[in-house]
C-alpha cells in the first residue's frame, strides 16, 4: 500500500458554488467618535448622533460590538440602529442600571453595518430563509 496520497484527479469543482444572501456591504468600523450625554438612573434613553461619518443609509443593520475607554459598571449599551428617515445618524439606546446617572465615555466607539441588497424581495410565505 502506497503512503502518499495523489489527491483526486480532476481540474475544476463538481460542485458549482453561487452566492446567496441579501447582504450587498458589511463592515467593522470603529471611527465613530461619539461624545454621548448623561444617562438618567435606573433608565435606558436613546441618544442620536448626525452625521456619524458612517454613510449610514435607512434600513442599514447596525450592531454594537466596542466602546472606548475603561469598563463602566452598571452602563450597557441597549441597540443601535441607522435612523430610519435621516440619512447618515446613528441612534444609540443607552441603559442606565445604577441608582445614579452615567455618562458613558466619549471617544471612538466601534459597529458592525451591513447593508441588505437593494430592492430585496422577500418572497411570501414562512420558508424565506430556507429558499437558499
Amino acid at each position: 500500500m502506497s503512503s502518499t496520497n495523489p489527491g483526486p484527479a480532476i481540474t475544476n469543482n463538481p460542485v458549482p458554488v453561487t452566492s446567496v444572501g441579501n447582504i450587498q456591504k458589511e463592515a467593522i468600523i470603529s471611527t465613530v467618535s461619539i461624545t454621548p450625554v448623561s444617562v438618567a438612573a435606573n433608565t435606558t434613553a436613546q441618544q442620536s448622533f448626525a452625521n456619524s461619518g458612517l454613510g449610514l443609509l435607512p434600513g442599514d443593520v447596525v450592531e454594537y460590538v466596542g466602546s472606548p475607554g475603561a469598563f463602566q459598571a452598571g452602563l450597557l449599551i441597549v441597540s443601535a440602529a441607522a435612523s430610519p428617515t435621516v440619512n447618515d445618524t446613528l441612534i444609540i439606546t443607552f441603559g442606565n442600571l445604577t441608582a445614579s446617572p452615567i455618562t458613558p465615555n466619549a471617544g471612538a466607539y466601534q459597529f458592525d453595518v451591513s447593508r441588505l441588497q437593494p430592492n430585496e424581495v422577500i418572497v411570501a410565505g414562512s420558508g424565506y430563509m430556507n429558499a437558499f
